[in-house]
């Protein structure tokens, strides 16, 4: 056989079997390409390694070849400019139980969504503005502890900031920022997902009037249909009486849209039920670390990711190169505008 003859088709997915050819799969065109690819993805803990097998049907191989299979599916999207880093393409399919079309979707959601919220994904370069949001306490991370679970804890203290000096769009850019650094940097939140503590205290009825809700609700949206992260339930801790009825009501009228439980617990006692009192910081009765070490450790990680969000112009999506019928905004994130209907190969 003339070896250049079989190395032209060899490339392109085919393979001689009984003098026929056959089509291979996506999954298998990749396999022969695997020796030239080397992965960078952090290893797992045996027991995140536990996890990941058990929940997400995540192996070492599958990784590599679903890898391969994003990527070469990015290039081909014209319409789509994404990035392609090992670790944050790996987030996503983690968010996805290694389903590779829900994967490209919320790929493509994330995307899309600088255009229909550009408010937040404009400049974001990491300012001091950035570092001084953090350093509130609004939003964060300990790096420890963690749940018995082994999912990450996330705590956001809306009552922290002072309006009159912080307006509601960049304190959600911090928080949307926050979120894709985690995604990127901690496996925990990645495998076995989220569990969000969300403390109202000195939040007052009045004081959520003046957020912007359309600010919030693209807020929700993209957690839902485009964030790599997965939160897995939700506690609400030192909420007034008249919020608490209103979350309760919200909870009603949204109990099938919403992806994960959201409880409203009374006491902490009643939170350490669910999130055991050792694994939480000092300030909220535990005994594992204090607000102040993980507020260091979202710092650390802001200088770190100081480039990666420098790049973030070249990211995004341009619409009027996307095939397909195009639908409302609306349509396919609950928004107004236009938007064309998601074509996945």
């Amino acid at each position: 056989m003339d070896m250049l003859w079989w190395n032209d088709y060899k490339n392109i997915g085919f393979t001689i079997i009984t003098n026929q050819l056959s089509v291979k799969s996506p999954r298998e065109k990749c396999i022969a390409k695997l020796t030239d690819f080397e992965m960078n993805v952090r290893p797992l803990t045996p027991t995140l390694a536990d996890i990941a097998l058990r929940d997400l049907n995540e192996t070492p191989e599958r990784i590599q070849q679903d890898l391969h299979i994003l990527r070469e599916w990015i290039k081909k999207q014209r319409h789509l400019r994404a990035r392609t880093s090992d670790q944050f393409l790996v987030a996503f399919l983690r968010r996805c139980h290694f389903s590779l079309e829900k994967t490209k979707k919320r790929i493509d959601n994330f995307f899309s969504y600088y255009n229909v919220f550009p408010e937040v994904f404009r400049n974001r370069s990491i300012t001091s503005r950035i570092f001084d949001i953090n350093r509130l306490g609004v939003h964060y991370y300990p790096e420890f502890p963690r749940c018995t679970d082994k999912s990450a804890i996330l705590i956001a203290r809306f009552g922290q900031f002072d309006p009159n000096r912080y307006n509601v769009r960049e304190i959600f850019q911090f928080i949307m920022m926050a979120m894709e650094i985690i995604s990127v940097e901690n496996d925990y939140a990645t495998v076995a997902g989220v569990s969000q503590i969300l403390d109202l205290a000195n939040i007052t009825f009045e004081n959520i009037k003046r957020f912007d809700r359309s600010i919030f609700e693209r807020y929700w949206t993209w957690l839902e249909d485009c964030c790599p992260l997965r939160i897995k339930e939700v506690y609400v801790i030192n909420a007034a009486k008249d919020i608490q009825f209103r979350i309760h009501m919200i909870k009603t009228l949204m109990k099938n849209q919403l992806a994960h439980p959201i409880r409203t617990v009374k006491s902490m006692e009643e939170l350490y039920t669910h999130i055991p009192r050792s694994n939480l910081p000092e300030e909220y009765g535990g005994s594992n670390g204090h607000i102040g070490e993980c507020v260091a450790y979202m710092e650390d990680l802001l200088h770190t990711y100081r480039q990666y969000f420098d790049e973030d112009t070249l990211y995004g999506c341009s619409e009027e190169l996307r095939s397909g019928d195009i639908v409302s905004y609306e349509a396919e994130f609950g928004l107004n505008g236009s938007f064309r209907m998601l074509n996945f190969d």
